[in-house]
Order: C-alpha cells, then sequence, then structure tokens
C-alpha cells in the first residue's frame, strides 16, 4: 500500500516524535517523496529528498543509518543535496511491510544543542524511532485490512443484491443486520431504515426469528410475512449462524411464491404456443369468427365462448390469451364440470393452514392465486355450482379472493376466459345460473359455430388429421377415398371437430387398403346412420342399436375418459359397472 494512502496518520506520527524529541521528523515513500515532515521539513511534503542520501540507502539495503558527521562522512559522500545540507545529526529507520521496504523515517537536529543531545541519547532515539517504524507498519496493515473488509463489504452487498431472492441476516439480538434490494422492493421499505432495528418490530409475525430459539433450519416453507400493512407470501428458508455451539445471528432467503408457483405452471404447460393461424377452418362463416375473437384479444377483457362441445373453445381460448397482454404469463383451464363440488372452491381459492382434517399442514394456494398475471379458462361453466357463482362474481368485480378457512382478501390479477355448451340465460332464467354473474362473462360472447354450420371446412380438417395420424400411426396410406370424403361431407357430427378427428384416427388404425375407405368410417360412424340397415333385425338387435348409438352421443359429448364415463353412467342411471358392461358388449371399448 502506498505510504501518501496514510498521509494524515503519518503527519501525526512524526509530530509526536517532535514534541517527545525536540528534533525534527520526515518520513518518505519508497520514491523519496516526503508524505509527512515538522519544522524544515513541513514545507518539504510532496517534494523528494536528494539522490543517493543516506534515506535513499536506508530504503535500498534495508538498513538503519545513524549519522553524526553529515556531509563528509561516507554516507554523504555521494549525495547529490550535500551542498545545500545543513543538518548535524539524524538517524534513519526504514518502514517495512508485508511487501518489503515501503519508506524511510529520519530524525534530523540542525543544531550543535540539539546534536548533543542526539549523541547522547542515541540509542533510547534509536529505539523509539524503531518503534515508530513498526507502528506504521501495523497502521498500514490495518489500513489494508480495512480496505479489505470495505471492498469485502462491497462485493457481499453487490452478490446479495444481485441475486432474485430476498436476503436477510440478523444477529442474536435480532437486529438486522443485513438486507438487500429485492427484499426492501418486495416489501416496500428502505434499507437505511430497518438495518440496526428489531426485526419483529419491522416484519411482525415473521418466522426468522424462531431459528433464534431452536437452532433447527427452515427449508423452503411457506411464509406469509406482514410489512407496511400488507401481507406478502413467501417461500422461506433460514439457517442459524452457529458460534461456539449457539446461533449468533441468522441469514434468510426469501422466494417469489406466486412467482415460482407461476414457473411450475409454465414448464408444465404444452410449450408449443397456439395461434388463431393453427385454428383450422377457412369457410367465410368459420373465418369471421377467428377475426372477431383476434380482435378483442389484446383488449384485457373477459370473454364469453360459446358452443357445442368439440368445437373447438379452449384452442380459441388459448389463441385469445396467446395474442394478449398476458401472454407470457400462464394461461390455465380449468374444467369446472369435472371437479366435484365438495372440493371445488378449495381448489379454486385454495385454504389456510388447519382448515379442515386430512388438510396440508401448510395450507394450499389455489388455482386462482397460481394464475396470477395470467389468463384463466373456466370451460363447462354452466356447470358450476350457485355457491360457487358468488365467488367467482367476486374475481370479476372485486379483483380478489378467500381463501377457505381465511380472513383477509387476496388480490388477484386474472383474465377469465369462460366456455359453455349450454344455454346460459334460459338456465338463468330457470334459477341455475346467477343472472349477476351471467351479465359479467357476457360482456363479449363468441359463439363458436358447429361443424355442421360450416360443412365446407370438412375436407379441409380431414385432409389434416389424415396427415397427422398416418405419420403418428406410420401408416403409408396414400389419401382418402372419394367414398370417403362422401360419407365425411354428408355427416353430421355431433361431436363437432373433435368426432371428425377421432373419426379420422379410428380410419387410419383399422384401414388395410392403400386408401382411407368409406366402409372403415362407417363401422366407427354405426349402421344407424345407413337407411338400409336401420330397421333390419329382430327387437333385440334394434334395441342394441339404439342403445349403442345414445352411448356414442353420450361419449362424444362428455368425452371417454373415466370421470367422462362416471358421467354418463349417472345420465343414463345406471352403474359405471353397467356402463363399462354396455361398452363391451356393444364393442365400444375402443371408444
Amino acid at each position: 500500500m502506498p505510504l501518501e494512502n496514510l498521509e494524515k496518520e503519518l503527519q501525526e506520527i512524526a509530530e509526536a516524535i517532535m514534541s517527545v524529541t525536540g528534533l525534527d521528523v520526515t518520513i518518505l515513500d519508497g520514491s523519496l517523496k516526503r508524505i509527512a515532515g515538522t519544522g524544515k521539513y513541513y514545507e518539504k511534503i510532496g517534494k523528494y529528498a536528494a539522490k543517493n542520501s543516506v534515506f535513499e540507502k536506508c530504503i535500498k539495503t534495508g538498513k538503519q543509518y545513524v549519522i553524526t558527521e553529515p556531509r563528509t562522512c561516507k554516507e554523504c559522500i555521494n549525495c547529490s543535496g550535500k551542498q545545500n545540507c545543513r543538518e548535524e545529526a539524524e538517524v534513519c529507520y526504514p518502514i517495512e511491510s508485508d511487501d518489503g521496504i515501503v519508506g524511510v523515517i529520519g530524525m534530523i537536529a540542525f543544531s550543535p544543542e540539539q546534536k548533543e543531545a542526539f549523541i547522547k541519547n542515541r540509542l533510547n532515539y534509536m529505539n523509539f524511532v524503531s518503534r515508530m517504524s513498526k507502528l506504521i507498519a501495523s497502521s498500514i496493515k490495518e489500513k489494508i485490512l480495512h480496505q479489505e473488509l470495505q471492498y469485502k463489504s462491497i462485493e457481499l452487498k453487490t452478490i446479495i443484491d444481485s441475486v432474485d431472492e430476498g436476503i436477510i441476516a440478523i444477529d442474536d439480538n435480532r437486529k438486522i443486520l443485513c438486507i438487500n434490494n429485492w427484499t426492501c422492493r418486495m416489501l416496500d421499505i428502505n434499507a437505511e431504515d430497518v438495518v440496526g432495528e428489531d426485526i419483529d418490530e419491522i416484519l411482525p409475525g415473521n418466522g426468522i426469528t424462531k431459528v433464534l430459539n431452536t437452532n433447527n433450519e427452515i427449508k423452503d416453507q411457506e411464509e406469509i410475512i406482514n410489512a407496511n400493512g400488507k401481507s406478502h407470501r413467501f417461500l422461506l428458508s433460514a439457517k442459524p449462524i452457529i458460534f461456539k455451539h449457539k446461533a449468533a445471528g441468522v441469514v434468510a432467503s426469501l422466494k417469489d411464491f406466486n412467482k415460482l408457483r407461476r414457473s411450475i405452471f409454465k414448464i408444465s404447460e404444452n410449450l408449443e404456443t397456439f395461434t388463431f393461424d393453427k385454428i383450422l377452418g377457412s369457410s367465410p362463416a368459420f373465418t369471421m369468427v377467428k377475426e372477431q375473437a383476434r380482435q378483442i384479444a389484446s383488449q384485457d377483457i373477459t370473454v364469453l365462448l360459446l358452443g357445442e362441445s368439440g368445437t373447438g373453445k379452449e384452442l380459441f381460448a388459448r389463441a385469445i390469451h396467446h395474442e394478449s397482454l398476458r401472454r407470457h404469463e400462464i394461461f390455465l383451464p380449468i374444467n369446472c364440470g369435472a371437479i366435484p363440488d365438495s372440493l371445488i372452491e378449495s381448489e379454486l381459492f385454495g385454504y389456510e393452514k388447519g382448515t379442515f382434517t386430512g388438510a396440508n399442514p401448510k395450507g394450499k394456494v389455489g388455482k386462482f392465486e397460481s394464475a396470477n398475471g395470467g389468463t384463466v379458462f373456466l370451460d363447462e361453466i354452466g356447470d358450476l355450482p350457485l355457491h360457487m357463482q358468488v365467488k367467482i362474481l367476486r374475481v370479476l368485480q372485486e379483483k380478489e379472493i378467500y381463501r377457505v378457512g381465511g380472513v383477509s382478501p387476496i388480490k388477484v390479477d386474472v383474465r377469465i376466459i369462460a366456455a359453455t355448451n349450454k344455454d346460459l340465460q334460459a338456465m338463468v332464467q330457470r334459477g341455475e345460473f346467477r343472472e349477476d354473474l351471467f351479465y359479467r362473462l357476457n360482456v363479449v360472447p363468441i359463439k363458436i359455430p358447429p361443424l355442421r354450420e360450416h360443412p365446407e371446412d370438412i375436407l379441409e380438417l380431414a385432409e389434416v388429421f389424415f396427415r397427422r395420424y398416418a405419420k403418428i400411426y406410420h401408416k403409408n396410406l396414400k389419401g382418402i377415398s372419394k367414398e370417403a370424403k362422401k360419407i365425411l361431407s354428408s355427416y353430421t357430427y355431433p361431436g363437432n371437430v373433435r368426432e371428425l378427428e377421432n373419426l379420422i384416427e379410428y380410419g387410419i388404425i383399422f384401414e388395410k387398403s392403400e386408401f382411407l375407405e368409406g366402409k372403415t368410417l362407417l363401422k366407427k360412424i354405426g349402421v344407424g346412420n345407413t337407411p338400409d340397415t336401420a330397421e333390419t333385425g329382430g327387437l333385440k338387435e334394434m334395441v342394441a342399436r339404439y342403445e349403442k348409438q345414445i352411448i356414442q352421443d353420450l361419449m362424444r359429448h362428455y368425452g371417454e375418459t373415466t370421470e367422462a364415463k362416471q358421467k354418463i353412467a349417472k345420465k343414463l342411471n345406471i352403474s359405471t359397472a353397467t356402463l363399462y358392461r354396455k361398452l363391451k358388449e356393444l364393442d365400444l371399448t375402443n371408444q
């Protein structure tokens, strides 16, 4: 370290030596520059000593020198400044640090009286100046250590401020030692106001101080922290600082809980973005609906998608989300008809810890909280129970939810896209759907036409599905036969595009010819659609065909999942086991 960085301290040392000894003092660095001085040397601070002087020899050799005959002694014979030298005696002592000789300290007598005292007490002077040299060396080390600590402090602060999560450190008296910018930004506090303060006063009810009492580490624990009258949800990790087998403090990290949940959902989502261009269908009627949906996509308003099952309502919802301002947040589809009534509130809004027996002891975040900032797609909203309709209305009006068992509202910012295949207006008249919720949802209704209303798209869709499933099942088919195209174009498709896709997939799986033939498709569609066989056979055969057609229609409507089959069984007023037996008897197990 250059001595000039200690200029103030060295000047104080020089003046202290002079006051004790009565001799003038000068301190030079390794380049012979005077850093400090008293008396005649005070005016020379900042200037350089003469070349080949005793000072230079002291720096080069690291030896101490006592000069009683300046100008004539062998040490001064080559000094460039001896002609102007007025010194009577002097002692030079090197200043040594870890880096070697960094300077020299000199004590000089300018009068015969000072010289006489100097000669008489030179051993004491030598001992004194030696101690002063060591003091300067110690000051250098202290300064270096201070600078290193200062640098490390800045380095550490820079590191923790660059971390994309919160960091708080406290001592064993609960005083905040350090808090990074991320934490201050999230909690809307200033580091200058809280460092040195009791953390329990700044963040009441926090779980960080519990570590001081237990010495037990906390790992990714859901934590609600209150600051400035607002609640913030984090994942808390905290580790005690152990010194002499006792907690001397705690270092805690905070992760944005909602951001982590959104990230998890985004990772689990289908990464392929879905745009309006990927929605198949180029007929005028269908194109007009796509343009209508595209027009309102960028406007952050509620949308109600109306249409029969299988018309592609979720595809429209995904395309609207992709072209909205929320495209970089998550798209969360929720099938309102697939969640049991007893669970739907806790699934959508979550619950607080200890709310009911068997619940997660840490509580649970609901789907609306998880989708905060993104889009929630409420499919089959007509199946939503009345008591839940009130809560969805609150989300739309107040932008807030209550967890089950919770007493404080939680703000959520989501765009709702709802969809139904039911006549909501008729349900309102029957008292099955809330009128106020209907009007909140019905701001921008978009009716997606069934496939029978834009039949010119059937063959275009069929060709796309044909290529897709031929590749998936490695079938080297040359194309769709004319007879098959005729059948495809004339069929009414109760299950709409979904049924057309399933029909093509079925045909490709079971086709044995070079082309997809009509007779293969008819096996899937069923004999009930061919007039010449509709009334053949006895009563048992006719009943079987009728049962088969009913079950097929219901499966097109509800789908083919286990939950869908449970709904179908309930609709038919039969047990699920009976339905599965019927599926096997009617050769519908591949449905």
